[in-house]
């Protein structure tokens, strides 16, 4: 069964009528004439995936995949794409700019050169199936096509490369190109890119539908009508089209205003703010530091982390974790009875593959945000919930880091991740979303804060 049977036949014409109307409007982002082939916006056609297919826009900077699909207890990937022509081609799938140096250095040894590629691109992927909660073999590519007056809805395996397998290896001078027996690949030096070739003809390939296209000449004028109906509400058409743009049925992660509710979101550094760097045995390293009992030489968990919290964002966001953390400090410490008695901030945490553990503000003056709970047992463990549960996702799993080397802001750098992202619905501090983010996504969130003061 492919992945579009998963879904209902209403939501299936849902999908396809929001591509024909997108597609009937072509003429509004044409500047010269040609073909009339249908413009399609990768954003919109990840917005209405997520919307019409009740799914979460996970696409995050440079991660593999850009939907996550559940279907009861299980949770697929989906890579969305859109090209003009349905002919054979190769299309982008992964860029690996950040590895130029290590990659480029076997160029003079092809075998070496495109196995290290698939490495990387393998572990890049593998990260995302951790990140997500997804297995190897049920992701997919959701791709349209686009020729004169059609487009061409397609969906096709979306697997890792058979290391094992690489065979077919060519120098094409400009780029090097290979198979592993599934799919064909190519890398072209210029743009570190990775190549996948895409056609109707591959055996793992499913044309869903051909849905034809008929644009307008003049979708100006069409707006303009439209829109004048709409505020006169004399058109069931337009009050369709108002109801299909809200956002109510988009999950967190793709948007935070819906009908009836406000999302609150934030990021956080994996580094010290104030130093820029990863503490050499604190926050991602907090695995590092010495033993917890003086005299013992048992070393900490390699998952036991927390996420610094610089004290400029409690100064600029002290409503996020809690109704002022000024006053709470201040009740906090005017606390006299029995230290587990002493209030303090904790929460749900949920992980994008679907997991949801017991996590907490902690630290002096509230810097460390992690996981933990005094009673509440963790399943993996058999004990409480501590500090490596959130960090078995994070450092372990995601950026996979899998031996005692302290992590750096270039290692960081290279996973293409040097924050967190977290958000939850606005006046509701029970629970807590989070996941990774792109290279200095907290310094531009903080320098944002900066132009609102």
């Amino acid at each position: 069964m492919s992945v579009w049977q998963k879904y209902t036949k209403k939501q299936q014409d849902e999908y396809i009528k929001f591509l024909t109307v997108y597609g009937a409007m072509s003429n509004l982002f044409r500047q010269k004439q040609g073909e009339p082939i249908p413009y399609l916006d990768s954003k919109f056609q990840e917005t209405i995936y997520a919307k019409v297919f009740k799914s979460e826009n996970v696409d995050i900077g440079n991660t593999p995949h850009d939907i996550l699909s559940v279907f009861g207890s299980e949770r697929i990937g989906i890579g969305l794409k859109t090209w003009m022509h349905s002919n054979p081609s190769y299309q982008k799938v992964m860029q690996l700019k950040r590895y130029q140096d290590e990659i480029m250095s076997y160029k003079n040894n092809l075998v070496d050169l495109v196995y290290t590629i698939s490495k990387i691109k393998n572990k890049r992927m593998i990260s995302d199936y951790n990140r997500l909660g997804l297995n190897k073999s049920s992701n997919i590519y959701h791709y349209i096509t686009r020729d004169a007056g059609k487009l061409v809805i397609q969906e096709c395996a979306y697997p890792l490369i058979e290391l094992d397998n690489i065979k077919d290896i060519k120098d094409i001078g400009t780029s090097v190109s290979w198979s592993d027996g599934i799919k064909k690949y190519k890398f072209t030096y210029g743009d570190s890119q990775v190549w996948q070739c895409f056609g109707i003809d591959e055996s793992d390939t499913t044309v869903i539908d051909e849905i034809k296209v008929d644009i307008i000449q003049d979708p100006f004028t069409f707006l303009i009508n439209a829109y004048d109906q709409f505020k006169s509400k004399t058109n069931n058409v337009c009050e369709e089209l108002a109801r299909a743009l809200e956002l109510d049925h988009i999950a967190p992660t793709a948007s935070f205003i819906s009908k009836d509710t406000i999302y609150e979101e934030a990021y956080l550094p994996l580094y010290s703010y104030k130093h820029k760097e990863v503490e050499p045995k604190s926050g991602l390293n907090a695995w590092n530091a010495a033993p917890k009992n003086k005299g013992s030489t048992t070393l900490r968990p390699l998952n036991e982390v927390y996420i610094p919290i610089p004290r400029e964002f409690h100064k600029r966001y002290p409503h996020f974790f809690i109704n002022n953390i000024f006053k709470f400090e201040e009740i906090q410490s005017s606390h006299q009875g029995a230290k587990e008695n002493k209030p303090e901030i904790r929460f749900k945490l949920v992980l994008p593959n679907g997991k949801v553990i017991p996590a907490l503000i902690t630290q002096e003056r509230h810097k460390a945000f992690q996981s933990g709970s005094r009673y509440e047992i963790d399943p993996s463990t058999g004990k409480p919930y501590g500090q490596s549960a959130l960090g078995q996702w994070l450092l372990v799993d995601v950026l996979g880091l899998d031996e005692r080397i302290p992590v750096t802001r270039d290692w960081l750098f290279k996973k293409d991740v040097d924050s967190v992202r977290i958000w939850h619905e606005k006046g509701d501090y029970s629970t807590y979303y989070i996941d990774i983010a792109p290279v200095n996504s907290f310094e531009n969130f903080m320098n944002d804060v900066n132009e609102k003061i």
